[in-house]
């Protein structure tokens, strides 16, 4: 009951927000940005999303192999798209990771190692995207292109966001600090202090696995950009990118995936960027109808792990239990 009221005021949000847009920017003008799209730039962004992909369930696999987890290249690329399906249709990143980590435990593998590697392969994404955001914002700083308190707050958020990202990563590979938090684990009333333990001792990235880093941090990098590349081409299908402005999408695309996190319904985040993309000057049903575009494309190429997930069995030996997946979603958060 819970899960179906959840869906349910879900598609009110959205059906909600859509109407809102509609009925602020007008339905005739946002036909007519529709159709200025031009097909040849929208079909190389499915093709940019969809290698994005590919090499992203490389990247997954890399740290999957690093823990211990050894699966074959279209296994990975079978739960990675699953997951991709389920991030769009369902709660946000944290349900798609948490099939993926279901079905990992399911083939007789470690469940805590695949939230680690899970969790590592979130947090490069983010990461990487995190740094496109402040090199962006360093080079607009250094412009003085940095105006009003819409943006200015903005640009404050992220760089707070980018600071904390780079705690995390300092924690992963620093003994020290993760010494500190056994000893806050060990003297203090921490609950489940045990599953939190063995969880960070999974997560952490060990001596021997420190050759890994730099190849997937490289890949990691390439595919956000491929990802930031996805807005980028919806915008040049509506004719709104220029040499003047192409640097807000490295700017404000990783704000957006940031938001990705929340399990938000459709539309806000969609909504949400095409503020952020008027406040810089774009024009606000052409920006809003390119974030659109753009999750559309998502949705397009994420729609393969749907037909996966319908007409494959992972696992044969066991039925996907619901509780495995609200489980390993819960260690995710």
């Amino acid at each position: 009951m819970r899960r179906t009221l959840v869906i349910l005021f879900k598609l009110t949000v959205t059906t909600g927000i859509i109407a809102f847009v509609i009925s602020r920017l007008g339905f005739e003008n946002i036909v007519e940005t529709m159709t200025m799209a031009k097909v040849r730039w929208l079909l190389a962004a499915l093709g940019i999303f969809g290698l994005s992909g590919l090499l992203g369930v490389l990247q997954w696999k890399m740290l999957l192999s690093t823990k211990g987890i050894l699966l074959s290249y279209w296994q990975a690329c079978k739960l990675y798209f699953m997951g991709m399906f389920f991030n769009n249709f369902i709660f946000g990143f944290a349900a798609g990771d948490a099939v993926r980590i279901a079905y990992v435990k399911m083939s007789n593998q470690s469940g805590k190692a695949g939230v680690a590697a899970t969790f590592l392969d979130r947090f490069a994404g983010l990461l990487a995207m995190m740094g496109f955001a402040f090199g962006g914002s360093l080079f607009l700083l250094n412009r003085g292109l940095i105006e009003g308190k819409v943006l200015t707050t903005a640009f404050l958020a992220l760089f707070a966001t980018f600071a904390v990202f780079c705690g995390i990563l300092g924690f992963l590979i620093s003994r020290r600090l993760q010494k500190l938090l056994f000893i806050f684990i060990d003297k203090f009333p921490v609950p489940k202090k045990e599953i939190i333990r063995n969880l960070v001792s999974q997560t952490i990235i060990e001596f021997k696995d420190r050759k890994s880093i730099l190849p997937v941090a490289g890949l990691s990098l390439f595919i956000q950009f491929m990802r930031i590349g996805v807005h980028v081409l919806c915008g040049i299908s509506l004719g709104l990118v220029t040499a003047t402005n192409f640097h807000y999408f490295f700017i404000f695309v990783p704000i957006l995936a940031i938001l990705m996190i929340l399990p938000l319904p459709f539309g806000i985040k969609e909504s949400v960027g095409g503020a952020l993309f008027a406040f810089a000057g774009f024009k606000s049903e052409a920006a809003v109808v390119m974030e659109f575009l753009a999750s559309l494309v998502g949705i397009l190429v994420s729609s393969v792990g749907g037909v996966l997930f319908l007409t494959h069995s992972i696992v044969p030996k066991r039925k996907l239990q619901s509780d495995e997946i609200i489980n390993s979603r819960s260690a995710l958060q």
